[in-house]
């Protein structure tokens, strides 16, 4: 996999022909839940249940971007992106607001 190194991006190489690939998955969920982890601590005086976190982590990836991996070599890449372009702030913000609509609207 590469990237045009003409409009400044960094050129991604396959270091291994040989290396395992699985079906792809999408990053951006196991970013989402582990920061919603890390969020709902700070959320008290609420308590949710599976259906409600299952409801945020939807909501708020509707609302970001999907990224994509089939190896290793594609997560570290996207890993390097995530840190440089300071995606996670985007993924708090997201998160955050997800948490404030399912609080607002529980399950009956």
């Amino acid at each position: 996999m590469y990237t045009n190194s003409e409009r400044g991006y960094e050129t991604m190489t396959l270091v291994d022909k040989t290396q395992t690939k699985s079906r792809p998955s999408n990053y951006m969920e196991e970013l989402a839940e582990n920061v919603l982890e890390d969020l709902l601590p700070e959320y008290k005086g609420a308590r949710f249940n599976e259906n409600a976190i299952q409801d945020i982590k939807a909501l708020a990836l509707n609302r970001l971007w999907p990224m994509y991996m089939t190896s290793d070599a594609g997560k570290n890449f996207l890993k390097k992106i995530i840190q440089e372009d300071k995606i996670e702030k985007d993924v708090v913000r997201e998160l955050r607001a997800a948490i404030d609509i399912v609080k607002s609207n529980p399950h009956k």
